[in-house]
Order: structure tokens, then sequence, then C-alpha cells
């Protein structure tokens, strides 16, 4: 759905195996920046590749108008698409340098971080084309994207604000409410919400 002049937002439905037989139904955003091309804020679980290039094309636009994905953060909920998306169209991938190591190579993260179901949410490793830090300003042909090193939830959690439209995109960096909040580090996350 249209949020913005410039930001379309995909609600993508999935599930977790936590046990035999027993699934638990979860959901992530993934966001579109319209612009002259097409920037991603995150992928989705593995599959979520269909669903946003179905929806690129219900509005007009191409698949192949996909410039860059920008990774919040490297778990499997916003990284599971990326290998596709980018196998698909050849788009740059960025992301913050403390998440690079378990983004391009996924079994390290499993290994490092057993998460149920880790495998069918992951579409597989893709490589990081920019690093980005604390600061930055990311240029979507114009329109402004400034960056924030928001660790807590993960070491190199950003968020991204794009003040021409009024929008703070923070991945998981803010806990949602009567949720299960999941920190790499508490006092980071605190510092990170304060920011």
């Amino acid at each position: 759905m249209q949020i913005t002049k410039h930001i379309h937002a995909i609600k993508i439905p999935f599930q977790i195996a936590i046990a035999p037989g027993i699934k638990v139904n979860r959901f992530v955003y993934m966001y579109l920046i319209y612009g002259k091309k097409i920037y991603l804020i995150d992928s989705g679980v593995a599959t979520s590749e269909n669903m946003i290039f179905d929806y690129i094309r219900k509005t007009g636009r191409n698949p192949e108008d996909i410039s860059q994905i920008i990774l919040t953060h490297s778990h499997p909920d916003h990284i599971g698409a990326a290998h596709e998306v980018q196998s698909a169209n050849g788009c740059a991938v960025s992301a913050h340098h403390g998440e690079k190591s378990w983004i391009e190579d996924v079994e390290l993260q499993y290994r490092e971080r057993p998460v149920p179901g880790f495998h069918s949410l992951v579409g597989g490793s893709v490589m990081i084309d920019n690093i980005l830090e604390d600061g930055d300003i990311i240029d979507l042909d114009g329109i402004r994207l400034e960056v924030f090193h928001t660790p807590g939830h993960s070491r190199g959690s950003i968020s991204l604000l794009l003040p021409e439209d009024g929008a703070l995109f923070t991945g998981d960096a803010i806990p949602i409410a009567k949720d299960l909040p999941i920190y790499d580090d508490v006092l980071a996350s605190v510092r990170s919400i304060k920011k």
C-alpha cells in the first residue's frame, strides 16, 4: 500500500516452525521507495520476492527498476529474499559493517544464532556492495535518506530517515508493544531508542 508520495509498504506474513507440528504466525514489513528508480528497505523472508515483484507490477513499474536493497539488519525476516531480488536484476545491496558477515554468510549466522526455521526463512547469502555508517546520506536520485546506527537489536542495526516524507524506518530497533523483544545488547537498545 502507498504510505506517502514516495513510500510503499508490503506486509509479509510468514510462519516459524518452533516444534514438530507447531507453527507461529508472524509478519514483517518491507518498504519500497519510489523515485526514478525503486529502492527496497529490507526484503522480507525467502520467497517474498514474488510479493515484491507482483506489487511493483501492480503499481505500473517493473522489478528491473529496483536499484538498491538497503538492509536495516541481518536477521532472517529482513534479509530472506535479498539473494533472489539481487539475482533477478543485479541491484546493489547496502548494510552496516556490523551486519556484513551474517548477510554474506548466512550459514555463519545460523551457527552463531540458530533460530527455529532459519533455512525456510532465508533464501541465501548476498554480497554487500555498500557499507553504511552512522551519519551517511544516501542519495536516491534526489531523494535524501539519512543513516543512523541504532544498535541493540543487533550490533549493526540501522535506522533510515526520509525527511522529505517525514518517515523513519527502524527495522526492529524499536520493540513492538506486547511483543517479545529481542536484544543483542539491551543497554545499546535503550541508547538507540533515545537517539
